[in-house]
């Protein structure tokens, strides 16, 4: 018996394993030992008690936390996470309009961990709080518009340019400021609820070319057209930082998620690393043969991740601006390249018509995507990593298995090609952005449209959706 307990326990201390799968193979090596029979029979005994322990079903009771109402009771497994009731709400309820969180003893249940770590047990209650959804749309029209998600009304129509074009419209990540940027170089700062212009963006040499927030909100960079990227401040528009450094045109800045550093790719055929306090540079990410067309951050903040003209995108270390791979297998340029929320893959675009994942250990290429027409509008990740989203040259919308490439969903509906497409926080909706003048907003379970935004003249060039 000692020699068996030895291995279980050994089973257990492998914490990066699921404990169970570790025991039921810890019996295996057991019987290829020679253990004796008597004692395995005993550690199958428990073994199965234990499995049928862990694997016992919960009845979650889910009660509104306004009026205390019981919506629905579901029945579901300890290793489920928030995402299994959200779905079984969703059924229970109809309503897609509006952002849904759990909360359990006081507290939001975390997204990413799971109701037995959350330390829910059978006959347990969760409260539902509903928070309003929002969808923020750009326009070739010269303005951005937020739209109600339950009724599908306009609530704001923020006119960012007049006979001009917006290139670019988002909201910071507390949902309290509104970024556009027109084509004409203008960054403007807006309140979104009362639709006031706060302020512009200010500073800098030249036109500002694109915009994003920092993870706090407090801060924005982008780049400009003066071959520098800018740091401003979220609160004043003033410019705080100016990355000067490339020895041509940057083509996007992008924060860590820390918001200390600043990473930028640039048609010199190089990435900058920037200090976002002080604008000094880090260090020069240098081995493309082209432009470079973007740049980014993973999720941990330890490696960047490179798409350039060359055809190729690279990963480097962030510590030491090591070229960790080179991602080869594209007929032309790289156009994106992006990190999956666990870091474990990598998502590239081409203008070769493919979108390609890449294991991230080894950089192996798993999978390649053939877009409609021989053309990618855009790609991503959903927010669990399970699927891939994909606009391509046509007027629908495709969901696919990030692990097989299997099409699971089309969302068919527009009139023109989709330009753009996201999903929301918790991958429960989709918006698409479309040539026809509208964006459109999916259930990403079921496919179905639930609400058309008819109210822009021209292209729809964005669509994000977030909790007011």
């Amino acid at each position: 018996m000692g020699q068996v307990m030895g291995i279980i326990i050994g089973a257990f201390s492998q914490a990066q394993h699921d404990p169970l799968e570790n025991l039921r193979l810890a019996v295996e090596r057991a019987e290829a030992a020679g253990v004796e029979q008597d004692t395995l029979d005993d550690v199958r005994t428990k073994l199965a008690e234990l499995e049928n322990e862990v694997g016992k079903e919960l009845s979650i009771s889910v009660r509104h936390a306004v009026s205390g109402e019981t919506l629905t009771v579901v029945r579901a497994r300890p290793s489920d996470t928030p995402a299994y009731l959200r779905e079984h709400v969703l059924r229970a309820t109809g309503d897609g309009g509006v952002a849904l969180h759990f909360l359990f003893q006081s507290q939001v249940l975390d997204e990413k961990v799971s109701l037995r770590d959350s330390g829910l047990v059978d006959g347990d209650t969760v409260f539902l709080v509903q928070t309003p959804l929002l969808c923020l749309t750009a326009s070739f029209d010269g303005t951005a518009r937020i739209w109600y998600l339950q009724s599908g009304d306009c609530r704001k129509m923020l006119v960012a340019r007049r006979g001009g074009q917006v290139q670019s419209a988002t909201f910071s990540h507390d949902g309290l400021i509104l970024l556009t940027v027109s084509l004409d170089g203008e960054g403007k700062l807006w309140c979104p609820e009362s639709g006031r212009l706060l302020c512009e963006l200010s500073g800098q040499a030249g036109g500002v070319l694109s915009g994003e927030f920092s993870a706090d909100s407090k801060w924005i960079t982008g780049a400009s057209d003066d071959c520098t990227a800018i740091v401003w401040s979220a609160e004043t528009g003033k410019c705080s930082q100016v990355l000067s450094g490339h020895d041509d045109d940057v083509k996007s800045a992008a924060f860590s998620p820390d918001a200390s550093l600043v990473v930028t790719a640039s048609c010199d055929g190089t990435a900058g690393l920037w200090m976002a306090a002080d604008g000094s540079r880090l260090r020069s990410f240098v081995g493309h043969d082209d432009v470079v067309k973007s740049a980014m951050f993973s999720f941990d903040g330890l490696r960047i991740i490179t798409a350039s003209m060359d055809g190729t995108a690279r990963v480097w270390n962030v510590g030491t601006g090591e070229c960790l791979q080179v991602l080869q297998g594209h007929a032309k340029a790289v156009n994106s390249a992006a990190f999956s929320p666990d870091d474990t893959l990598y998502l590239t675009t081409s203008f070769d018509g493919t979108v390609r994942v890449w294991e991230a250990d080894e950089g192996d290429c798993n999978l390649v995507i053939h877009a409609d027409n021989k053309v990618v509008n855009t790609a991503q990740f959903s927010p669990d990593g399970a699927m891939i989203l994909v606009a391509s040259g046509t007027e629908c919308v495709r969901l696919l298995s990030a692990t097989t490439g299997e099409c699971i969903m089309t969302l068919d509906g527009h009139e023109d090609w989709v330009r753009t497409a996201n999903f929301s926080p918790d991958g429960m909706l989709i918006a698409s952005a479309s040539y026809d003048g509208t964006a459109r907003v999916w259930s990403s379970r079921t496919g179905e449209c639930l609400q058309t935004l008819a109210g822009h003249s021209e292209t729809v060039i964005s669509a994000e959706i977030i909790a007011a």
